[in-house]
């Protein structure tokens, strides 16, 4: 079980600037100690890319870069090489530059849910970060929820639910619903609580993904009902109820109420995966009818 929202988890054994052979000696004998099984490297020094590939034997590489140019050390088998379209960000919010690394190479398959992994990264800011795949946010859950939505769409929402945990509204506790994937059996399995604030506006519009939007959504999310999305993280309808059929049987854990029995049920009927933020600061994933994830965040 996963006890932290932080996507990126580990240990920050480096922090400071300081001259590349200094740096350079860190890297290797933090590769030594945690015995990473793939690295990733995230720089625009062509110095550094060449003395850490000569220093890696077995473990996969993969670089980071904006650099056009890169010369032929790269041909290694086990060193590969990813074109950034953006420039690093500056200080401690390359941090947030990374952690979509990190989910992007595990939403594409270059990272498994049970790699060890050494990030080192080399801006203004020089740090290196050990962890393992299997404790990092809902990473792990790619496999379970591959073929229903984006892996970036769960993290986003994730995110937000961490948000929205953790403020509340009006600085008291609340909850939300989020139901992903499966749009047109989701809408055919719900009806409109109140008349569709959603409605009419542009597809993009308010994508879950990006962060400039989670305030707006944030208020959807918390109306009466639950926020839908499609599979690629659009809001297509808030305040939306559940309409349980007959013969649901199944049943939530005691002591949880009607959003975890709506993401139990509409799970169940369609191929959609729903995230439940609780009064109580505890996010659940259901897939079908049955929860996949739980973690206490507040």
């Amino acid at each position: 079980m996963v006890n932290s929202p932080k996507m990126i988890k580990g240990t920050i054994l480096h922090l400071i600037s300081q001259n590349m052979t200094e740096f350079i000696d860190t890297i290797i004998k933090a590769k030594e100690e945690f015995d990473p099984s793939c690295m990733l490297l995230f720089t625009q020094s062509k110095d550094l890319m060449e003395k850490i590939t000569e220093q890696i034997d077995h473990e996969d590489l993969t670089i980071f870069t904006k650099r056009t140019a890169l010369s032929s050390f790269m041909g290694r088998s086990n060193v590969r090489v990813r074109k950034l379209k953006n420039s690093p960000a500056v200080g401690l919010d390359v941090l947030d530059q990374v952690k979509e690394i990190v989910l992007s190479c595990a939403a594409e398959g270059l990272v498994g849910a049970d790699e060890r992994v050494m990030l080192v990264i080399a801006t203004d800011v020089q740090t290196i970060l050990t962890f393992e795949m299997s404790n990092i946010g809902v990473v792990n859950l790619k496999e379970e929820i591959d073929d229903r939505i984006q892996l970036d769409v769960l993290e986003a929402a994730f995110n937000l639910g961490t948000k929205i945990a953790k403020e509340g509204k009006e600085g008291l506790p609340t909850g939300a619903l989020f139901i992903m994937g499966d749009m047109n059996k989701v809408l055919n399995n719900t009806t409109d609580s109140i008349r569709n604030p959603l409605k009419g506006s542009a597809e993009e519009e308010l994508n879950i993904k990006d962060k400039d939007n989670w305030n707006t959504i944030k208020e959807f999310s918390m109306l009466d009902g639950a926020l839908i999305l499609d599979k690629f993280g659009n809001p297509v309808a808030a305040g939306r109820y559940v309409m349980f059929g007959d013969g649901f049987e199944r049943e939530v854990e005691e002591g949880l109420g009607g959003r975890h029995l709506a993401a139990s049920y509409i799970t169940h009927s369609t191929s959609a995966v729903s995230l439940v933020v609780s009064s109580e600061g505890i996010i659940r994933v259901y897939k079908d009818g049955e929860k996949i994830y739980e973690v206490d965040v507040v």
